[in-house]
């Protein structure tokens, strides 16, 4: 990217993954968010799409969430963190990505913050790509962002103190999420041994949930029942950030691809 960027002459820089589709208005959509002077960047839409099989509910719901925050952040001022597959920012304000960076789709948009300007979604901007099928791709695809969260934190310290202006949605877009596996253990015993029929119910609905995980793990066709869908997904996305975390912990240079 660095070396792409260095050749190119345009004002304006646009970045797009080689698998998915894009629409044909998506450019001109990125582009004209641009004639606010207080843009910076504008992140695209990407739609994951499964031909009509319901066994990425789950997925779909969180991908659903996701993209809500992000309209709510660039509404409210700026989002945190751009689509990789879509996005562009105006040349003057780009920074050179560390060899090895997993997430440029954050450290690019930040840095654009840091400057000043606004980073916003621009929804009519869109590009396609699909949820895979291949078993354990997904969840290798999520180790590998969650891992480049805690990359992020050793490349650019700077994250995390008053001089990201983004500083508190940062935290709780990007980095909160990392510590829900270590707060579900938790919440499985304290609740198991609090007792009471408060603390008994909230228990055994715990139980219940990853049962019901643990047979759309071992059953792919049970997903097919929404509830079984969406408790699968979940622990499978604590899961890799679990993993993530072991990953980074470690030292691993290897995170898998992104797809």
């Amino acid at each position: 990217m660095n070396a792409a960027v260095d050749r190119a002459k345009g004002e304006i820089l646009v970045f797009l993954d080689a698998r998915q589709s894009v629409e044909p208005n998506a450019i001109a959509e990125l582009a004209s968010c641009f004639a606010d002077p207080t843009v910076g960047a504008v992140s695209g839409e990407l739609l994951l799409e499964d031909a009509g099989v319901p066994s990425h509910e789950g997925l779909g719901i969180y991908w659903k969430i996701e993209k809500m925050v992000r309209k709510l952040e660039s509404a409210s001022g700026s989002v945190v963190g751009v689509t990789g597959a879509i996005y562009a920012i105006r040349r003057e304000l780009y920074c050179a990505i560390p060899p090895g960076t997993i997430l440029d789709d954050v450290f690019v948009p930040m840095n654009v913050a840091r400057q000043g300007k606004r980073v916003v979604f621009e929804p009519a901007a869109i590009a396609r790509d699909r949820f895979f099928d291949e078993k354990g791709k997904e969840f290798s695809r999520k180790v590998r962002t969650l891992t480049g969260n805690y990359q992020l934190l050793q490349l650019a310290p700077w994250l995390l103190s008053p001089s990201n202006p983004l500083l508190f949605r940062f935290v709780s877009h990007k980095l909160l999420r990392l510590l829900i596996p270590i707060f579900l253990p938790l919440m499985l015993v304290a609740s198991g041994v609090l007792g009471g029929p408060f603390y008994g119910a909230i228990f055994w609905l715990q139980v219940l949930f990853y049962v019901a995980a643990a047979c759309g793990s071992l059953i792919p066709s049970a997903k097919r029942f929404k509830p079984v869908g969406i408790a699968s997904t979940f622990v499978m996305l604590n899961a890799a950030a679990a993993l993530a975390f072991y990953n980074f912990a470690a030292g691993r240079k290897k995170y898998g691809s992104d797809g």
